[in-house]
């Protein structure tokens, strides 16, 4: 046994004549805690968003499921980080592992080379660990617009020097401490939110559909309309005064990212009717986003609970779940991230109308229509057996009473 695990040492040493592809961002991926002695409000409000926690040491739902296919597939987790990175951490150094089956035995038979040092180096590097922060969006020169599902994240975007901060507004001359530079992708937000928000795809399968989801709408509505706020007339950093300069007062937004977790966006999800009609209760959802419900990480979940009632007992429910069922190779359910097909998705589409007829039980004289949503379904959570209060919580959407 000793002879084998020297030999197959060996074996690893010499085939790692071949390294990682590395791109060197240089200062420009620093940590963005230099932004927000300035940026006060633009940091409170990103703290409590995704992508303040789209690194896996931030994200326990992120870290439960690169375990779970790493543990699947027999790969290390390391692996799967550096092609999850192309959006969850696009300046993360190691861009490409070139001989995956040299590190994979490296990693099995935990011996150090210098592509395994090199690789852990950069996924456990601080200057990622704020995730997609102020260095990232606003560090982007150029968007490169494309239909490939693969060419996302970095893949899509040109990094622009380390001291220049782009956005939707020319300089007004008080930063001092970089350059800003106005550019169309701030000022038509959807080329830079498509950077990330749309493709991606593993054998086959896409694996986030926003963006298509969006597209495939026709609405025009900006994401930003919904996710950073309606405009409103401010200053950016009012703190911030240079001797014979009047800072500028513009359409500003909010850096909150509404989601279920910081907002109550969830509720402006669903417009929910309901009729009755003989012995039959007609409840009628329609979808009034410019993508599915839900949408995002294909494993979330909307749930239509219906509590037909006489008095305050109740004599029945009926439950209707809104979700995305994944299959691997050998058809059972999983991860959307192993999926090679997709079993059934049963979503809202964009601004569609559904109608459920459901049979009154007999002596049933009212119904309380409930429905919520779950950020990982519990068919998902029960794959990748994992348990978290953000994660296990239950998400308000809307509610009616209806007399029968």
């Amino acid at each position: 046994m000793l002879q084998i695990r020297i030999f197959l040492s060996i074996l690893v040493i010499l085939s790692c004549t071949v390294f990682v592809n590395a791109q060197r961002i240089g200062s420009a991926t620093t940590g963005s805690e230099i932004c927000f002695g300035c940026h006060k409000d633009q940091a409170k409000d990103w703290n409590s968003t995704w992508h303040s926690r789209s690194h896996v040491d931030s994200n326990p739902l992120y870290k439960a499921v690169v375990n779970y296919i790493s543990r699947v597939n027999y790969q290390p987790s390391e692996s799967i980080l550096v092609e999850c990175a192309q959006c969850h951490n696009p300046k993360m150094t190691i861009k490409e592992i070139a001989d995956k089956n040299s590190f994979t035995l490296a990693k099995a038979l935990d011996i150090e080379t210098t592509q395994t040092k090199r690789v852990e180096g950069s996924v456990k590097d601080k200057a990622i660990k704020d995730g997609i922060s102020c260095n990232i969006c606003h560090n982007v020169a150029k968007v490169h617009e494309s239909s490939s599902l693969s060419m996302r994240g970095f893949r899509a975007v040109e990094w622009g020097p380390a001291d220049t901060i782009y956005g939707p507004f020319e300089d007004d001359g008080r930063a001092g401490i970089h350059k800003s530079v106005q550019k169309e992708h701030f000022t038509d937000p959807n080329k830079l939110c498509m950077v990330c928000h749309f493709g991606g795809e593993k054998n086959g399968t896409e694996i986030y559909t926003t963006g298509s989801e969006y597209i495939k709408s026709g609405d025009q509505t900006k994401c930003v309309d919904c996710h950073m706020s309606t405009k409103r007339e401010g200053v950016i950093m009012p703190e911030i005064t240079r001797a014979g300069i009047v800072p500028k007062v513009r359409n500003i937004r909010s850096h909150l990212f509404e989601g279920a977790r910081n907002s109550d966006i969830m509720k402006e999800t669903l417009e929910l009717k309901a009729v009755s009609n003989g012995k039959t209760l007609t409840v009628e959802l329609k979808n009034i986003t410019p993508h599915k419900a839900p949408t995002g990480f294909g494993g979330r979940s909307m749930d239509v609970k219906i509590d037909f009632k006489n008095g305050n007992s109740v004599l029945s429910t009926k439950l209707y779940v809104l979700e995305a069922i994944y299959l691997d190779k050998r058809g059972k359910e999983t991860v959307p991230h192993l999926a090679q097909s997709i079993k059934s998705d049963n979503r809202l589409d964009a601004n569609e109308i559904r109608k459920l007829n459901i049979e009154k039980p007999d002596g049933a004289t009212a119904a309380t229509i409930t429905v919520t949503y779950r950020l990982a379904s519990e068919r998902i959570l029960k794959i990748i057996n994992f348990s978290d209060p953000i994660f296990d919580k239950i998400y308000p959407v809307t509610m009616l009473n209806v007399d029968l």
